[in-house]
């Protein structure tokens, strides 16, 4: 989803230095210092970074003037509600006969969670200080490796009852965002959750659409955001979408996802997109060796994972921890960095340099956050490892830190100059997405 919030990879490098001279702005009667780290993960960031004290020392100095959120929301009358940006929609709320509700999965812990979580610790301290270069402390992620100290506090110290409780709650934590909904998008989702409903219901419509299950309106052709015929469930039956696909539609019950209830589990709204990214993955071939540069949490290898298939991830040490529980915690074949080779490998980012070679290389909402000459790195070592890459990007060339701004992928690949492009699409499942097939030459 969209939404208008501040991002997590300019808070930390804009806040230091900032507030000298700075007259503190007033503080209102109705402040309350929780819900406003809730709703504002960057500034939950900084103070656990130790760039800023408090959430009221935030507001005063900057907060008010930047108009930040701190009363529980409401959702005003236009499209998004005000809490998540227009353009997440295709069709407009009016689209929808009824908005279903969104559902919050409890913690699920487990007798093998400090099994899983002494691996993760083992397999983080086998990388911690062993990065080549310091591409994992610059860019929009540097601010994992700063914050989070209770995450990190037991990562050194070998916590593993403590990590284990972080990642049991990982899709309604700050720990996850960027990366899927986190903990920002619940609480806005808990107090205003029509906007929400309504980016599922567009999501899910969309990929009816992309699988040829539903006629796509048009604008041209008579009234485009007229309310649909029939429920939801008409519209986007699982069994016909899971066949149409050809793997089932479902999250595992991992780190308290939220979403709408869909089929016998909760579905997230990020599910649609792996869930899709996978399906046009399995249409160009069966692939059975598959590496991913930056794997979120985990979620494209969840849709992937298919008999005989191997998996890898390569990733910031931070996200291989992410990775490996929601992998290992959903009943995945995970091996993590020092372990024997299992079907899924989670390994540190610079394991790309190994004398490998796969099939595919996939990269999906990752590449242009990174620093450009990391992210130039990725694509000429991409071309040396695998004949095909995929691609599933933006383009919009943001600022990425006060550095530098977001890299264009096919930017990188015309001055790699070792590709060939075999094809270019608008990605259905979000606007302002390209998805892109590349050959070595």
């Amino acid at each position: 989803m969209a939404h208008r919030r501040p991002s997590l990879g300019t808070g930390l490098r804009w806040l230091r230095g900032k507030s000298a001279g700075r007259r503190p702005d007033p503080l209102p009667p109705d402040f309350e210092p929780a819900l406003y780290l809730d709703l504002n993960a960057d500034v939950a960031m900084a103070i656990e970074a130790g760039t800023i004290a408090s959430a009221q020392e935030h507001y005063r100095l900057f907060g008010r003037r930047e108009g930040r959120p701190y009363r529980p929301p409401t959702a005003s009358a236009e499209l998004g509600g005000g809490i998540a940006g227009p353009g997440t929609y295709r069709y407009p709320y009016s689209t929808w006969p009824d908005l279903p509700p969104i559902a919050f999965a409890a913690p699920r812990p487990g007798p093998e969670d400090a099994r899983i979580a002494r691996r993760l610790i083992a397999a983080w301290r086998s990388g911690a200080g062993r990065s080549p270069v310091q591409a994992d402390s610059e860019g929009m992620w540097a601010a994992r490796t700063q914050g989070f100290s209770a995450f990190h506090g037991a990562l050194r110290h070998g916590d593993a009852g403590i990590l284990a409780d972080l990642l049991n709650n990982l899709f309604q934590s700050h720990l996850a965002h960027g990366i899927a909904m986190g903990r920002t998008m619940a609480t806005l989702a808990r107090h205003a959750p029509d906007p929400f409903a309504a980016s599922w219901c567009d999501r899910l419509l969309r990929l009816s659409e992309a699988l040829g299950l539903t006629p796509i309106r048009s604008p041209e052709q008579g009234e485009y955001a007229a309310p649909l015929a029939g429920t939801l469930a008409h519209h986007a039956e699982p069994a016909r979408i899971e066949a149409e696909l050809g793997f089932p539609l479902a999250f595992p019950d991992v780190g308290a996802p939220f979403g709408v209830r869909y089929g016998a589990g909760i579905l997230p709204e990020h599910a649609f997109s792996h869930a899709y990214a996978a399906w046009r993955i399995g249409q160009l071939g069966s692939f059975e060796r598959v590496v991913e540069i930056g794997g979120g949490f985990g979620g494209l290898a969840w849709f992937l994972r298919r008999p005989g298939r191997r998996y890898t991830i390569l990733d910031l040490p931070f996200t291989n921890v992410l990775q490996g529980w929601f992998l290992l915690k959903a009943g995945l074949d995970v091996s993590l960095a020092g372990e024997p080779e299992a079907a899924v490998r989670v390994l540190p980012w610079w394991e790309i340099e190994r004398d490998e070679s796969y099939d595919l290389a996939i990269n999906q909402d990752s590449l242009p956050e990174m620093p450009p000459e990391t992210a130039a790195m990725y694509i000429a070592r991409i071309r040396a490892i695998a004949p095909l890459f995929c691609s599933i990007n933006q383009e919009a060339a943001a600022p990425n830190t006060d550095a530098f701004r977001q890299v264009v992928v096919p930017d990188l690949v015309a001055r790699d100059g070792g590709y060939r492009r075999l094809s270019r699409n608008l990605f259905w499942m979000r606007d302002g997405y390209v998805e892109e097939i590349y050959a070595r030459r």
